[in-house]
């Protein structure tokens, strides 16, 4: 379903919204289940976007899903920034350069031995296209010799516009 939702449905939403909230809703519904995993760092200030929230839900889960599913038991760091990136890192072996491009194809697994249908990167990645977001996955993570990176930018960083004095 959210592969055919994300191949046909429109993904703007006017006017932009706080990807904070979106992302700590995503976070809190999947903290039910594995609390003591997942690290969530928002900034202080609001951080806008464009991109429908649902959207922005379907590829948070995804990607804090898949670094669950396929990491090893320690944490998820999920990070947004000032200027809109959302960063899933987890602790795993490090994927193959030739494996990490096709990741994002359909039923592609990275280890071919872990659950799920292979199509949580596809959706990202379709969502990313029709968004013209940013998608980068990367592994290792950067200084070490394991791990796995995936990064999108949904956004950018409110900033408050101050009248002068009249």
């Amino acid at each position: 379903m959210q592969l055919a939702r994300a191949e046909g449905a429109q993904f703007t939403a006017a006017p932009p919204h706080d990807l904070r909230i979106v992302l700590r809703l995503v976070v809190d519904d999947l903290m039910q289940a594995d609390r003591e995993r997942i690290d969530l760092t928002v900034p202080r200030t609001q951080v806008l976007s464009e991109v429908e929230p649902d959207a922005i839900a379907i590829v948070a889960r995804n990607l804090i899903e898949n670094a669950l599913r396929h990491g090893s038991d320690g944490p998820v760091q999920v990070t947004v920034t000032d200027d809109g990136w959302l960063h899933v890192k987890n602790d795993c072996a490090a994927v193959p350069v030739e494996t990490l491009s096709g990741l994002s194809a359909r039923f592609v697994r990275g280890d071919h031995s872990g659950q799920g249908s292979g199509l949580g990167l596809a959706i990202v990645q379709k969502i990313a296209e029709r968004t013209a977001c940013t998608l980068k996955f990367t592994s290792p993570l950067a200084g070490q010799a394991r791990g796995f990176h995936a990064a999108i930018q949904f956004g950018h960083k409110v900033t408050q516009s101050r009248r002068s004095p009249q």
